[in-house]
């Protein structure tokens, strides 16, 4: 079938489904009929089916651009995003976070391990050579550990201040390791890998001049909480880059965008979990406790945090994708056989 065959059979169906889309643009599908609506599901199977097939016999044609923009607007049109209820941030913390997570598991564990390459190679590098490892660290820092001394000894009457202070700058990095998936995941590898180096450093110099219970016993009652926000962080930001690298079937656009969803929904509960990580390296992280009870604190919290992300219940009130997909394309069946001459 030669292009021009191709178009003019097809370009009724189009017509018609351009038509129905122009009386949707404010998104409010109550203008259509009961009839209108299964017509709209069944042209919307028509489109995509045509898109495939121009995708597969005229790659490089302007009507396979033409075809996945009405693709695109029939199926922002079907599948609108329901207004928000009640109940439902709850129900997103409950449900929807943890089932989040879990989806994108793999971006997530990539990022740990970008991380953990990057702490467990500066950890042995400065342990072999400390005077090199002291140039990985900040200098006013590398001074006071040289000394013996710890630099996490918040005085009490300053702890609240402390707290606000290590939210917010947990919080930018999270953000930096989000936003900089935007740059082809190349930002993000950078901000991972350079705080996986950093924490390498110091708990490597640490470890040469004796502070590593003192450092460890601080880092524990927040770091699980606080690492796992920044892995997902991570992961997020790879979830942007890798659709702008590998866009599939879609345009970049199109795809950056499907990814953004998802990635904006991980920050936006990794921000309630750096509260409680700021709350606690304000104030549990310096306090006077014996080192075993931080310790102790710390793989509790741990405990806890990945029994949530990993066993909280994935039936979220929010039917999942999975089962939307399923339910939808039985509706799409329904739409086809009512829908058919």
């Amino acid at each position: 079938m030669t292009l021009e065959e191709f178009v003019n059979k097809k370009q009724r169906v189009w017509s018609e489904l351009n038509e129905l889309l122009n009386r949707v643009k404010s998104g409010n599908v109550s203008v259509l009929s009961v009839n209108e609506l299964d017509g709209l599901g069944y042209l919307y199977r028509r489109i995509t089916s045509d898109l495939a097939i121009a995708r597969r016999d005229f790659p490089n044609d302007r009507v396979v651009r033409y075809l996945n923009d009405l693709a695109a607007r029939t199926h922002a049109c079907i599948y609108q995003t329901q207004p928000l209820k009640k109940n439902a941030f709850r129900d997103f913390f409950l449900f929807g976070f943890p089932q989040l997570f879990r989806e994108n598991l793999i971006l997530i564990g990539t990022s740990l391990l970008l991380f953990a390459i990057a702490f467990v190679t500066a950890y042995w590098v400065v342990w072999v050579n400390p005077e090199f490892g002291e140039t990985l660290v900040p200098a006013q820092l590398a001074e006071t550990i040289k000394r013996g001394e710890m630099w996490t000894d918040i005085p009490e009457v300053r702890r609240s201040i402390a707290a606000s202070f290590i939210m917010t700058n947990n919080i930018r990095v999270a953000f930096l390791a989000f936003a900089f998936g935007i740059t082809f995941t190349i930002g993000t590898v950078y901000v991972l890998l350079i705080n996986g180096t950093l924490l390498g450093a110091v708990g490597g110099l640490c470890h040469v001049h004796g502070l590593a219970l003192p450092l460890w016993s601080f880092v524990s009652p927040h770091g699980y909480i606080e690492l796992t926000v920044i892995f997902i962080a991570g992961g997020a930001g790879l979830k942007m880059g890798y659709a702008l690298i590998n866009p599939k079937f879609s345009t970049r656009k199109r795809a950056l965008a499907d990814a953004c969803r998802d990635a904006v929904r991980l920050i936006g509960g990794c921000v309630l979990l750096l509260v409680v990580a700021g709350i606690i390296e304000g104030f549990v992280s310096p306090s006077s406790l014996p080192s075993l009870v931080k310790l102790l604190f710390g793989a509790v919290s741990g405990v806890a945090l990945y029994n949530y992300l990993f066993l909280a219940q994935s039936q979220s009130p929010v039917p999942s994708q999975s089962s939307s997909a399923s339910g939808e394309a039985q509706g799409s069946d329904r739409i086809g056989i009512n829908a058919m001459d």
